[in-house]
């Protein structure tokens, strides 16, 4: 895929990921007593299955205390030439933890994804983006060879800043310090502040004619897209119980558009083939710009 991709050179690229967690790793429900054996990962079936019928490469940043459980689903995305990616360990925020526990924490989780499925996992993103300079140099210090964390929405209580200081910046949103590469999550400049265009809640909450100008709009000039989804966001099942010690605010956030998501992801993906961009995974594109 990569010599392809280095032949044709493309200027524009796109990147499809999921993040691989269960609903109940939201967040949201940190703390609350609710069915954690009701899961929701059929989403991640539905998700390949729509790659596959449109024939896109996709990046899967996969929780650890998961990977045992999806081993053999893990082999089947290596095998059809999906990229595994680690998530981290439980899904606990990284700025939740002393930094010296988050570099043993997550050097374990991408040993525990390596030694399930026999390949090197080159890539990580934070739970919730929430990452700073000091643990994103222990990603580095890890062995990882490129992160996609930083998230240029500042407004959202979970998100952390990445100082990039020191990084040349290769194109706008993907920046390089030696052989290791930070992928921004793609957000539009409107005024003074960054709206999200890149999936997700974002992308299953807001009415679609929205989202496709935004998106539209972001796509005008820009080289490098990068679209975020889970498999709860996919899933056909119904929605968990929530007890009343959950919000309805948090109710109708983890609720509202799930039955449109996939018809809106297929939408998102019409735009950029229409705008030429090439799909790609992270470390494919980090192959072809190093």
């Amino acid at each position: 895929m990569t010599e392809l991709l280095a032949q044709t050179a493309p200027k524009k690229y796109a990147i499809l990921s999921m993040d691989v967690e269960d609903w109940y790793h939201s967040d949201y429900f940190i703390d609350k007593k609710l069915d954690r054996s009701y899961s929701m990962l059929d989403g991640l079936d539905r998700y390949v299955g729509m790659l596959q019928d449109l024939q896109i490469p996709s990046s899967f940043f996969v929780l650890s205390d998961l990977a045992k459980s999806l081993q053999s689903k893990m082999l089947e995305l290596s095998s059809c030439g999906y990229e595994l990616a680690c998530h981290g360990d439980d899904h606990t925020r990284p700025l939740l933890i002393p930094s010296k526990d988050f570099y043993i924490r997550t050097v374990a989780a991408k040993k525990k994804i390596e030694d399930l499925t026999g390949l090197s996992v080159a890539g990580y993103r934070a739970p919730s983006f929430s990452l700073d300079r000091e643990r994103l140099d222990m990603i580095r210090k890890a062995g990882f060879l490129y992160d996609s964390s930083k998230n240029a929405f500042s407004d959202h209580p979970l998100y952390g800043c990445i100082d990039i200081s020191g990084f040349d910046k290769v194109v706008p949103n993907i920046y390089r310090a030696e052989n290791f590469f930070e992928f921004e999550v793609s957000t539009l400049k409107i005024a003074d502040k960054n709206i999200p265009v890149s999936g997700g809640g974002y992308l299953r909450i807001l009415p679609w004619w929205l989202t496709s100008n935004l998106i539209t709009r972001y796509l005008k000039d820009a080289s490098f897209y990068v679209l975020f989804i889970h498999p709860f966001e996919l899933s056909h099942r119904a929605a968990p119980y929530l007890d009343n010690t959950v919000s309805f605010p948090t109710r109708m956030r983890f609720s509202l558009g799930r039955s449109t998501t996939e018809i809106k992801l297929r939408k998102v993906i019409s735009l950029l083939k229409k705008e030429d961009f090439c799909f790609t995974t992270f470390s494919d594109l980090r192959q072809i710009l190093k």
